[in-house]
């Protein structure tokens, strides 16, 4: 099973009509979409991508789908998460989605970065409902993903937050699932 199927499967657990969620990292829009059908017309999808062509790719398959009531777009980083979304909805988002690296079919310089990622990672959590998740891919094969993926391992040590990791195949340079989950009001 390929580990963003994994992530579908796990989020699927968590998932109801009417919940909010935030996908950090858009991309070609197939998390959001998988999103919006979960979270029913009276769920809301806040979803972040720095570049121009994810938003615009997104929105196609959002108006495709006709989820387009269920989805505002944030064409900026996932580092200014808090600045975006109101502060009246902290602790009350169920689920949080992550996609690291760069965006396929994109160009391949423009990649996630350890100091955005970590702050959209802290932000995500404050955001999180207790029992909430947060789905999140690194992928360690590209340029600065190793890196990336050293930092946020030692992010949720510090952090003591509850976690499961999986990776996508027994490779050192593998892509790796974390699952981390709010169990308390922090």
């Amino acid at each position: 099973m390929r580990l963003t199927e994994r992530a579908h499967t796990e989020l699927k657990k968590f998932l109801n009509p009417g919940d909010q969620v935030i996908d950090a990292t858009t991309g070609n829009g197939y998390d959001t979409v998988f999103l919006a059908r979960q979270v029913g017309a009276n769920g809301k999808v806040f979803a972040f991508d720095l570049q121009a062509e994810s938003i615009e790719e997104s929105t196609r398959l959002i108006e495709a789908e006709k989820l387009v009531q269920r989805v505002t777009f944030f064409q900026s980083c996932h580092s200014k998460i808090s600045e975006f979304l109101p502060v009246e909805i902290k602790g009350g988002i169920q689920v949080v989605t992550f996609n690291l690296g760069y965006l396929p079919g994109g160009d391949k310089q423009i990649i996630t970065h350890p100091d955005t990622t970590l702050s959209a990672l802290v932000q995500s959590y404050e955001y999180l409902s207790v029992n909430g998740i947060i789905s999140l891919i690194a992928y360690r094969g590209h340029d600065g993903g190793n890196r990336e993926y050293n930092q946020l391992i030692e992010l949720i040590k510090k952090m003591k937050w509850s976690c499961q990791t999986y990776p996508g195949n027994e490779s050192d340079h593998s892509p790796m699932l974390f699952i981390i989950r709010k169990f308390k009001t922090d």
